[in-house]
């Protein structure tokens, strides 16, 4: 029997360790502050000022475009992507439109609020192109729907568009 008592007394006294320990790592998990995991906005980067880069403009050669058919005819969204690789813009991805998704000429899609480089894909695709706020991704950089009526990219298209504000980098 008293073997008996002595491993219960053994096993009290680990079990209040264990409790204390718990009760210690509790509380001081409940009272430490939250880390925030998204990157807070700071007026510059954390580079040397001789290794910042100021952005004043998009280019067509800094954006990524995918083209997406919404017509009947085949074949227009990759003959649109030729004609937007030779005006300057990255290939991003290429197919048919998402069932419900239409475009009687052309739709611009980004799921960025005011972004100047969907606006410079939507001028390149001629007056009253919309640019339609989304969250849904289609493909890579900015999603461009085409329809039956488009015919061909704006000439007089700007190649670049000011940002409303410049942007810092590090280069």
């Amino acid at each position: 029997m008293t073997g008996r008592k002595l491993t219960t007394g053994a096993t009290l006294v680990v079990l209040v360790v264990v409790v204390c320990g718990m009760a210690v790592w509790g509380y001081r998990a409940a009272t430490a502050p939250i880390e925030d995991d998204q990157p807070t906005a700071s007026a510059s980067p954390t580079c040397q000022p001789d290794d910042q880069k100021v952005a004043r403009y998009v280019h067509r050669n800094e954006i990524t475009v995918s083209v997406y058919n919404s017509g009947r005819r085949s074949g227009r969204a990759q003959d649109t992507m030729s004609l937007l690789e030779r005006a300057g813009f990255k290939a991003g991805a290429v197919g048919n439109a998402p069932d419900g998704v239409k475009a009687p000429r052309a739709v611009v899609y980004t799921n960025r609020a005011d972004d100047p480089a969907a606006e410079l894909v939507a001028k390149n695709f001629g007056k009253g192109t919309k640019v339609v706020h989304t969250d849904e991704e289609m493909g890579p950089g900015v999603d461009v729907v085409i329809g039956d009526r488009f015919k061909k990219l704006d000439p007089a298209a700007p190649k670049r568009l000011e940002l409303p504000k410049p942007e810092v980098t590090c280069g």
